[in-house]
């Protein structure tokens, strides 16, 4: 912010350099009061105070004839800065009102935007646009001890704001405090000029000397009239302090600044200060600091033509191009050695270029086909290595094996000429193995080679999703990404990592919360070239080499066919440069007839890429659909594929590599060749084919559900292959049921890796079912036999009781049946006997009575006699019953001992069953880890 009055003021004493906040839309650099402090201003304002339809924020900074407050507009929902002007006399005020409302006249890209003026109870006040990013001053260092610049990053600073000045003195506007505190870089690397606060307004009537004393013309300490050059002596001095890193007075002293402006001694040349300074730019900076009046370079408008002649790639326009030679790439994108015939992207080039000068690791971040290969290989790399700055560009691609493609890259920058690393870095392999386990290992190694080089290295990582997209390995994608953040760790160090990734996957970076915290902070996220930036992507590569455009119709029509479209970019350079094929050589035109005949845009690409396949014959035709197939990833994007495996898709070799080098030559194919000298690998050229062939689109919808499962055999295929087949990495399990029910839903035709695989795979199934069955006809018969021995010891106990139980009752039921038959004998014998005896005593009846009692005793006696006989059988009897008994209970003890021994038989045929289950169970549990370590496999 400019100091009003006496410059008097600043001639013992210097404006003092404070630290710029982050996020400001000003700069204040003069004297500062502590915020709170009313320091003469009209009105008390505090956070929350409504300003009309803006709400206060917080104050941003004080300078010598303003605060500045940040603000929101409620009205449209953005934040602005206002800035009240401190209390002044009235006539003050309507200066401030009227140059301010002539300066939000100058609508310019480098111009800080005035959105409204007013004024609230007599106070003006302005409100502008709000602004992130830092001051040139801060960038250049403090005032009389600044870094040095390379000449090439000055005339980028310094383009910009000669820009501005051109614009502001078409309206009649002189700065009057041009210095680098005005001077804004913001984080989008745009260059704002602010603070026209002290501004003059040709022919005003106000000409009060004021300004910064150490970048104040002699015109401003009374030696001439104040007019458009001042403003070049100004930025004359900032030129001279950022090449030369201190102020072109000596000693810097108020008194000496002072007295320097009032004499006739001309300013010391840059020359002096700077010995490899270029001869054009030097001549520019002594011609800004002229002290005579008319002899200072004549207006800004001049000044900014010298400047774009200086710029890195300005000389690009007058390079020739051989005859074969395109001005368009087609549809592959800009390399390095294309920066030339770039074009349409300078503000987002200086955007990316700053923010990679700012923070350590910066994504880049847009749709397939926006140009972010193109961006940093065509625009950023050459932008930086034009800067004076010493930066090797390297460039890698994640693919299948990330931390394989780090490795190589590391090895190649440490074993350049001058590096001694080469040693500590050892073979390729043992440093894939070290960067598993030490992954910052790579930030070590590139540090130390900056350090030997003296210079900066910048790794690019081009399409970055491939290592969420490619990869299935967590571990290894979290590795790699700790080691890309290993290298990317400090502002301060002259490392810097740039990602390109599509937006659409960005989401993905989360898994690793570390990692997307840091890639956060450099997000920037690019959007498709505007029309005119497709404008000049489109006509100034063919003027460059002369040519032209028939009409200027044709231009519109291609553009607007792509304004609105995603990856629009190279659909246009693709049929552009058909169009350029198609040219008139003799008139020099890029005709309406021939962009008729091409089919305009959205028929270009289609048509070619049909017109390539339609000229193969049928061979050609299907072994191009499937290698289109194996180029695209489930997610329908471009895949790295090897040249060695796209061979295994035809038997003949040789029918694979020229249906490769028809789709190559034809623009639909890129083959990158390897530098060990390996077959190298294939990928699809753009993206864009994906999206806008429907011939391709048609082949994959077709193969839509096959798509996933086919990069799985692709990749088992390969690994299985490559360790000499071995059985071990065949599927099993759940991974051969896929396959086989896969296979079984309709033939197909498989390259013959694949086809072996799967063959070995259902050939190890067979071979597994074969020794299940046997296993289990082994099992069961082993059962059988147990189970039939069981069956027969049981059988045998049953019969065993029956028969005992039969003889019990047959033992029993001889002795009850003879018991009564011999009771009935006996009983009939008595009663035959008793009859005799009656019969007797009737006979003798007529004989005595004692003769026929002793008959009657002795025939008791008799029977008694008989009796006792009778009873003594029965005893006999009993007694070998008894001892049929014991035979049958010893035959029953025998039977249940023979019972037991049945039943420990079947306890060891449990066992033999558990036995049987736990080695099964066994068996299951090898499948699952051999499954699980053929997954393992896959995956890596």
């Amino acid at each position: 912010m400019g100091n009003e009055g006496n410059p008097a003021l600043h001639a013992t004493e210097l404006p003092p350099v404070a630290q710029r906040p982050k996020a400001v839309p000003e700069a204040f650099h003069a004297t500062q009061s502590e915020p709170g402090a009313d320091a003469g201003v009209a009105i008390a304002a505090s956070p929350g105070q409504r300003v009309h339809h803006y709400e206060l924020i917080r104050e941003l900074g004080r300078g010598g004839m303003g605060v500045v407050w940040a603000a929101r507009d409620t009205k449209l929902g953005r934040r602005v800065a206002i800035k009240f002007l401190r209390q002044a006399s009235r006539e003050d005020a309507e200066r401030f009102l009227t140059e301010a409302r002539a300066t939000a006249q100058c609508n310019h890209d480098n111009i800080v935007i005035i959105h409204e003026v007013d004024e609230l109870d007599d106070t003006p006040y302005m409100v502008l646009e709000f602004l992130e990013g830092q001051t040139l001053r801060t960038m250049m260092g403090p005032i009389g001890g600044a870094s040095r610049l390379p000449a090439t990053r000055v005339v980028e600073l310094v383009l910009p704001i000669a820009r501005a000045l051109a614009r502001a003195h078409e309206g009649g506007i002189i700065h009057r405090d041009l210095k680098p505190e005005n001077v804004i870089v913001t984080t989008a690397g745009q260059v704002k000029v602010v603070d026209f606060g002290i501004a003059k307004v040709k022919d005003s009537r106000h000409d009060l000397m004021a300004g910064t004393l150490p970048y104040m013309s002699p015109e401003q300490l009374g030696m001439g009239e104040i007019d458009q050059r001042t403003d070049l002596w100004a930025l004359g001095v900032m030129m001279w302090e950022m090449l030369a890193g201190r102020h072109p007075i000596e000693p810097f002293t108020g008194e000496a600044l002072f007295a320097n402006a009032r004499n006739d001694t001309p300013m010391p040349t840059l020359r002096s200060a700077v010995e490899d300074a270029p001869d054009a730019l030097a001549g520019l900076v002594d011609e800004c600091l002229r002290k005579t009046h008319a002899d200072r370079i004549a207006n800004a408008g001049e000044l900014v033509r010298r400047l774009e002649a200086l710029a890195p790639g300005a000389g690009r326009a007058t390079r020739t191009l051989a005859e074969t030679e395109s001005p368009y790439p087609g549809l592959t994108a800009f390399q390095e050695g294309d920066a030339h015939r770039f074009f349409g992207r300078a503000r987002d080039i200086a955007r990316i270029t700053a923010r990679i000068r700012d923070v350590p690791i910066t994504a880049l971040v847009g749709p397939s086909g926006v140009g972010k290969s193109s961006i940093v290989r065509a625009g950023v790399g050459p932008a930086l290595k034009a800067s004076g700055e010493q930066w090797d560009v390297v460039t890698l691609r994640p693919g299948r094996q990330p931390l394989a493609a780090l490795a190589t890259i590391v090895q190649r920058l440490t074993t350049k000429s001058g590096s001694h690393l080469k040693e500590e870095v050892g073979e390729h392999e043992q440093l894939v193995t070290r960067l598993r386990t030490e992954p910052g290992y790579v930030g070590t190694l590139l540090r130390a080679r900056a350090r030997q080089s003296g210079g900066h290295i910048l790794l690019f990582v081009d399409q970055f999703e491939e290592l969420y997209t490619l990869v299935t390995d967590a571990e290894e994608r979290r590795t790699f990404t700790a080691a890309l953040a290993g290298v990317a760790d400090d502002t301060a160090a002259p490392l810097r990592v740039v990602l390109a990734m599509r937006s659409d996957l960005l989401d993905r970076v989360g898994e690793d919360a570390r990692f997307m915290e840091e890639l956060s902070r450099g997000l920037v996220f690019l959007r498709p070239p505007d029309r005119e930036g497709l404008r000049e992507a489109l006509v100034a590569p063919v003027e460059m080499v002369g040519f032209h455009f028939e009409s200027n119709a044709i231009v519109g029509d291609m553009i607007d066919a792509l304004a609105d479209t995603p990856g629009g970019l190279p659909l246009l350079q693709f049929a552009a440069a058909k169009l350029w094929d198609a040219r008139d050589r003799d008139k020099r035109l890029l005709t309406v007839r021939s962009y008729a005949a091409i089919g305009g845009i959205s028929g270009a690409l289609a048509t070619h890429a049909d017109d390539v396949v339609g000229q193969m014959n049928a061979a050609a035709q299907k072994l191009t659909q499937q290698m289109f197939r194996r180029l695209v990833t489930p997610d329908r994007t471009r895949a790295i594929v090897e040249l060695a495996d796209l061979q295994q898709l035809a038997g003949d070799p040789a029918e694979v590599a020229r249906t490769i080098d028809t789709l190559v030559a034809g623009r639909l194919l890129v083959v990158q060749t390897r530098a060990d000298g390996g077959t190298g690998s294939v990928e699809i050229v753009h993206e864009s084919l994906i999206d806008r062939w429907p011939t391709l689109r048609r082949w994959l919808d077709e193969d839509q559900e096959d798509a996933a499962f086919l990069a799985q055999l692709a990749t088992a295929a390969k690994q299985w292959d490559a360790k000499g087949r071995p059985h071990g990495l065949l599927w099993r399990g759940d991974a051969m049921e896929e396959a086989r029910r896969w296979h079984a839903l309709r033939p197909r035709e498989l390259p013959a890796r694949e086809q072996a695989f799967l063959d070995d795979v259902f050939a190890l199934a067979r071979r597994g079912a074969r020794a299940k069955r046997l296993a289990l006809i082994v099992a069961f018969t082993v059962l059988g036999c147990v189970a039939i021995g069981a069956i027969v010891a049981a059988a045998w106990i049953r019969n065993a009781e029956v028969v005992a139980q039969q003889e019990k009752h047959k033992a029993q039921d001889a002795l009850t049946a003879m018991e009564a038959k011999e009771a009935a004998r006996k009983a009939a014998e008595a009663k035959q006997k008793a009859a005799e005896a009656q019969q007797q005593a009737a006979l003798a009846e007529k004989h005595e009575v004692e003769e026929a009692k002793q008959k009657v005793e002795a025939a008791k006696e008799k029977a008694e006699t008989a009796v006792a006989e009778t009873a003594e059988e029965l005893r006999k009897k009993n007694i070998a019953l008894e001892q049929k008994i014991i035979e049958a209970s010893t035959a029953k003890e025998r039977a249940l001992r023979e019972k037991e021994t049945a039943v420990a038989i079947s306890a060891q045929l449990a066992k033999a069953k558990d036995e049987l289950k736990l080695a099964n169970d066994r068996l299951k549990e090898e499948n699952e880890r051999l499954k699980k370590e053929v997954l393992a496999t896959k995956l890596k």
